[in-house]
């Protein structure tokens, strides 16, 4: 439980319940549309090895804090979050309260926009954001205290990390305003680097449904997406 935040188990994918959820995005023409369940798998494997796989400033963002190192501080990610932690890929499946402890607790080079752009699919959840991370701050509750000491040894400069989302015109005042800096050069995947990046992909790039091709074909074209960032890796 978070500050009183009190979500369900399961989120509502369902395509009603993803067209409500993609809604402030529609409404502003920043996606063309709302992908089907089958495409939604097909990037989401196709993205998971992007998240799990360190990316090369993961050391210089963690460096100086004591469980920085990735085999230190993934068993106190998985002890507070959850087994949400261990989603990867679109996270729209993902309850709220683990998205705001995953930002509390994981370091993000810049702003993230993918991580805040799901939040925007929740009622104020850029708002539950910021109240969050001004509770961690102020640390007037036993577990505000607890979560502020856990952040502070996964996060160098964790009270500094906090402020570069809370302060005025910092990353929850800019994700307001739909105000979303471009993909950084360093990132892979552009398409994969924010949520409505990766429904336009999704949309443009894979069928709606997988009906008409054999059940050994779908196996195959799962399994290469899969290993495409490695043979990327292998490329490079």
């Amino acid at each position: 439980m978070v500050y009183g935040l009190s979500e369900p188990i399961v989120t509502d994918l369902s395509p009603a319940g993803l067209r409500t959820r993609l809604r402030p995005f529609l409404k502003r023409g920043l996606i063309r549309g709302v992908p089907t369940s089958w495409q939604l798998l097909q990037g989401q494997i196709e993205m998971a090895p992007y998240v799990v796989m360190p990316d090369k400033g993961d050391r210089l963002r963690y460096a100086g804090a004591p469980f920085g190192h990735p085999i230190l501080r993934q068993p106190l990610l998985l002890a507070e979050i959850g087994l949400d932690h261990l989603r990867v890929g679109h996270g729209l499946g993902a309850r709220l309260d683990s998205q705001l402890k995953h930002l509390a607790f994981v370091s993000h080079e810049g702003m993230p926009v993918y991580d805040l752009q799901l939040l925007q699919t929740h009622e104020d959840g850029l708002e539950r954001l910021r109240r969050f991370f001004l509770a961690i701050d102020a640390g007037a509750t036993s577990e505000g205290r607890r979560h502020r000491r856990l952040a502070e040894l996964i996060i160098p400069d964790a009270a500094g990390y906090r402020a570069r989302f809370t302060a005025r015109g910092g990353f929850i005042d800019r994700a307001a305003r739909f105000d979303y800096p471009p993909p950084s050069a360093d990132f892979l995947r552009p398409e994969l680097s924010s949520l409505t990046g990766f429904i336009d992909y999704c949309l443009e790039r894979f069928d709606p449904e997988p009906a008409g091709t054999p059940l050994w074909r779908h196996a195959a074209h799962l399994a290469e997406l899969s290993t495409r960032r490695l043979r990327e890796a292998a490329i490079r």
